[in-house]
C-alpha cells in the first residue's frame, strides 16, 4: 500500500478516534444488496392471504398496508408491519380482516391509506361489484385485532354528494382528509370527498363533496393521487376515460371555502409547452418546495417522464413546471411505469410498476440536491439483478430509516414487501450501521487478503462482499482506499 494512502487511512482512524463524526456521502447504499431485503408475512403463515396491496401509512411505530386484490378477489384483509422488530421475524407482522368480523358493508377493496395523529384511514377505490366509497377506519389506541377499533362509513350511502365512490388516494391537511376521485362505476369523475376529521366519523355533517369541474374549473376528469404542500392541495391527473390520460392538474387552496369555485384551479402543463406531452400520472411527493408527478402511463404505453411543479412560482406559469424522463437521457435500463413516491429527506424513490413489458422492479431515485434536467441527479437499482425481490409494486412509504414498496401485481398479486434502508451507506463494510475505524480495519483486511472477495464474505455473510469495490470498478485496488476515505471524511 503506498505511503500516501496509509497517511490517508491513519488520518481518518486518528478523526474517528477523536470523537468527530465522519460522514460518508449519503446514499451510497442504493447500489449495494445489503440494503435491500424483502419479507412475505402470508408465506411465513401469518394471515388468510395477505397479498396485492396499494398504498401505506406509517403512525410512528406500525406499517399498515391498505388491501387491495389477493388474486382471488378484492379483500380487506390489512397487514401491519411493527417497525420496532426485526423485519423478517414473523411476529413482526399480524393481519385483520374487519369486515370478515362484521365490520361496516363490504370493506374491501382500497387503495392508499392515510394517519391523522391517532386514525388510519383506508381510501375506498372498488370491490368485486365495482367501484365503492366505503371509508375503513382503525383506531390506533385499540387492539389491532379487536373488532371495536374499526369502523367503516360509506358517505354517499348516507346522502353525501352526487355518486361519491372510487377514490384513488388521499391527503391531509392537519384538519381535513381529501380523498382523490378516480372512477364512480359510470365514468372517470373529479367528484373530491373531504373528511372533517375534528367531527363524528359516522355522521353525514362531516363529509362533503365538491367537483370544480362541474364548475366551469378545467375540462377533464379522473385523479390518481393527491399531494398537500402546506396551502394547496393538488390532484394527480391520470385519465379521463381508460384509453384517454391527460395532465391537467386540478389545485385546491386550502385557505378558501371547499365549494367555493374560486379556491380552485386547473393547469395543463403539457398543452402548455412543457415537456414532450406528459400525461398519465399516478401519485405524487412533496419535498418541501416541489411536488413530483409520478409518471405511469401515456398512451400507447407506460412512460417515465416525472413533471415537477416549483410550488414558489406561478401554478399558471411554463416557468414553475418542468418535465424529464430519465430513461430517454440514458438512465438505467427501461425505467417506465411507476405508482407513488416516498422522499427521505434528500432522495425521491419512484415505485416501479410496470415497465410496458413486464411488472418490475426497477426502482428510479432522484437527488433534489442535483438538477432536475441533469440525468447524473437520477439513477436506478434492481434489487431482482440479484435475485431480491418480485415485480409490481403499488405506493411506497417512509418510517424515518426505511423506504418500504408494497407489493401489488394485478396479474399474479403477491404479498412480498420490499424494503430499503436508507441509513446503510457505502462505507459501512460491516453493515452494523454505523461508519468507523473497525470498518477502516475490514477495508483494509479485504485489501490485503489473497482472496479478499471470498475472506471477505466468509467474515460477513450478510452483506454485499462486492462493498469493498468502492468506486464500482470490479476490482479491489489501491483506487478503493482513495474513494474509501473520501466517504469517510465526508468528501
Amino acid at each position: 500500500m503506498s505511503g500516501h494512502r496509509m497517511a490517508a487511512l491513519a488520518a481518518v482512524v486518528g478523526l474517528l478516534a477523536g470523537g468527530t463524526s465522519a460522514q460518508a456521502a449519503g446514499g451510497a447504499g442504493f447500489y449495494h444488496i445489503c440494503c435491500w431485503e424483502t419479507y412475505d408475512a402470508g408465506f411465513h403463515g401469518v394471515g388468510t392471504d395477505p397479498d396485492g396491496y396499494a398504498g401505506a401509512a406509517f403512525d410512528g411505530r406500525y406499517v399498515y398496508f391498505a388491501p387491495q386484490n389477493n388474486g382471488t378477489s378484492f379483500h380487506g384483509e390489512v397487514l401491519r408491519y411493527d417497525a420496532s422488530g426485526d423485519f423478517k421475524d414473523v411476529a413482526s407482522w399480524a393481519t385483520f380482516d374487519p369486515g370478515a368480523q362484521g365490520v361496516g358493508d363490504n370493506p374491501v377493496g382500497f387503495w392508499g391509506a392515510v394517519f391523522d395523529g391517532r386514525y388510519v384511514y383506508f381510501v375506498p377505490n372498488r370491490n368485486d361489484s365495482g367501484y365503492h366509497g366505503e371509508v375503513l377506519r382503525y383506531d390506533t389506541t385499540g387492539a389491532f385485532a379487536d373488532v371495536a377499533s374499526w369502523a367503516a362509513y360509506d358517505p354517499g350511502a348516507n346522502g353525501v354528494g352526487d355518486d361519491p365512490d372510487g377514490y384513488n388516494a388521499a391527503t391531509f391537511d392537519g384538519r381535513y382528509i381529501y380523498f382523490s376521485p378516480y372512477h364512480n362505476g359510470t365514468s372517470q369523475h373529479g367528484e373530491v370527498l373531504r373528511y372533517d376529521t375534528t367531527g363524528d366519523f359516522a355522521s353525514a355533517g362531516s363529509w362533503i363533496t365538491y367537483d370544480a369541474g362541474a364548475h366551469g374549473v378545467g375540462v377533464e376528469y379522473g385523479y390518481c393521487g393527491a399531494v398537500f404542500d402546506g396551502r394547496y392541495v393538488y390532484f394527480v391527473p391520470n385519465c379521463t376515460s381508460d384509453t384517454s390520460h391527460h395532465g391537467e392538474v386540478r389545485r385546491y387552496d386550502t385557505t378558501g371555502d371547499f365549494t367555493n369555485v374560486a379556491s380552485w384551479a386547473a393547469y395543463d402543463p403539457g398543452a402548455n409547452g412543457v415537456g414532450d406531452d406528459p400525461d398519465g400520472y399516478v401519485g405524487g411527493v412533496f419535498d418541501g418546495r416541489y411536488v413530483y408527478f409520478v409518471p405511469y402511463w401515456d398512451e400507447p404505453t407506460q412512460h417515465g417522464q416525472v413533471l415537477r411543479l416549483d410550488t414558489t412560482g406561478d401554478f399558471f406559469s411554463t416557468a414553475a413546471w418542468a418535465a424529464f424522463d430519465p430513461g430517454s437521457n440514458g438512465v438505467g435500463d427501461d425505467p417506465d411505469g411507476y405508482i407513488g413516491g416516498v422522499f427521505d429527506g434528500r432522495f425521491v424513490y419512484f415505485v416501479p410498476c410496470h415497465n410496458g413489458t413486464i411488472y418490475h422492479a426497477e426502482v428510479l431515485r432522484y437527488d433534489i440536491s442535483g438538477d432536475f434536467l441533469d440525468a447524473q441527479s437520477w439513477d436506478t437499482f434492481d434489487p431482482r439483478d440479484y435475485g431480491i425481490g418480485r415485480g409490481g409494486y403499488n405506493e411506497g412509504v417512509f418510517d424515518g430509516r426505511y423506504v418500504y414498496f408494497v407489493p401489488n401485481n394485478w396479474t399474479s398479486p403477491h404479498g412480498q414487501v420490499l424494503r430499503y434502508d436508507t441509513a446503510i451507506d457505502l462505507g459501512d463494510l460491516n453493515c452494523d450501521g454505523t461508519l468507523n475505524g473497525f470498518d477502516i480495519d475490514v477495508f483494509v483486511l479485504v485489501l490485503n487478503s489473497a482472496e479478499p472477495y471470498d475472506d471477505y464474505y466468509a467474515l460477513y455473510p450478510d452483506c454485499d462482499h462486492t462493498f469493498a469495490d468502492v468506486n464500482a470498478d470490479g476490482l479491489i485496488n489501491g483506487f478503493d482506499i482513495d474513494a474509501f476515505v473520501a466517504l469517510m471524511a465526508g468528501g
